[in-house]
């Protein structure tokens, strides 16, 4: 897999045929250090922003494949836009990709980026439930890990799916760490992290339940307890070099959880996922 036209097929998006810059924002999506969550972040806030001040297109810029590199592609790889599309309708907003627009010929296009305030405003948080609900990926990002959780689902009698939000990658325990006052080490924050995995494991979670492991870990304590006690815990592999596709496809096992979900207080994925998971009966716990 030496680019991306040889491991993604989604046609591209046909730009708009005209484009009139005093209605239209366009959003960069994407920083050296944004992961998936963040990108769907900045999405949903330019939505916020263009419904809240009646805007009728958002153009979207590149989207960031793995952190820390120069790895992109267009957002419609990622998201299906014709089919959020159906949804924004209500709202006469439509969204499309933004690296079909030229920007020297767009004389007027106002370029947003914005922080954490529109998604974490207590008054959006209504329409921020409903967007995050609306997300919808390509068949690209969503075939693959619907195999593989309905490959194993259907070998099995009960139908009750579990996900537990692993976040227990290093990059975590850094940053859990770097943040505590008094100074945790590394080591002290894994181990609080792992226990209370574990305990919300042994109480919500039976042997024989379907679970799915969200993580970039598989080698951790909470697995070893899993295997030892014989858990019905599986992984989906990571099948593309691209850490962000990968976690787009592990947010599509997520919101098959139909009994219990586990994450991770902090995490933005397990955030998104609390939103987007829903249903009466889910029992929703955070570490």
């Amino acid at each position: 897999m030496n680019s991306m036209n040889n491991i993604i097929t989604t046609p591209r998006t046909r730009p708009p045929k005209q484009v009139i810059t005093n209605n239209v924002y366009k959003i960069v999506i994407s920083k050296d250090f944004t992961g998936l969550c963040n990108q769907l972040w900045s999405v949903i806030s330019g939505i916020i922003k263009c419904i809240k001040e009646c805007r009728h297109m958002l153009l979207i810029d590149k989207f960031l494949l793995n952190v820390h590199t120069k790895s992109y592609c267009s957002i419609n790889k990622i998201l299906c836009l014709p089919s959020m599309n159906i949804f924004l309708r209500k709202y006469n907003l439509e969204i499309a990709d933004g690296m079909l627009i030229n920007e020297r010929n767009t004389p007027g296009l106002q370029i947003v980026q914005l922080g954490w305030e529109v998604i974490q405003d207590p008054a959006n948080d209504d329409l921020k439930k409903e967007l995050f609900q609306s997300i919808r990926f390509t068949r690209y990002i969503v075939d693959p890990p619907l195999k593989f959780v309905n490959g194993i689902k259907n070998h099995r009698k009960k139908g009750t799916i579990n996900v537990v939000h692993l976040r227990i990658e290093p990059d975590w325990l850094n940053h859990v760490s770097g943040h505590s006052n008094p100074h945790i080490s590394t080591e002290v924050v894994y181990n609080e992290i792992a226990n209370k995995y574990i305990d919300l494991i042994q109480k919500h979670i039976q042997q024989d339940e379907l679970t799915f492991l969200l993580t970039g870990s598989s080698n951790n304590k909470v697995i070893d307890y899993l295997r030892n006690n014989q858990y019905a815990y599986f992984l989906f592999p990571k099948i593309t070099p691209y850490r962000e596709m990968n976690a787009a496809m592990d947010m599509v096992i997520g919101k098959q959880c139909n009994n219990v979900f586990i994450g991770c207080g902090g995490s933005s994925f397990s955030d998104i996922l609390l939103h987007r998971i829903t249903g009466d009966n889910i029992r929703k716990y955070l570490c």
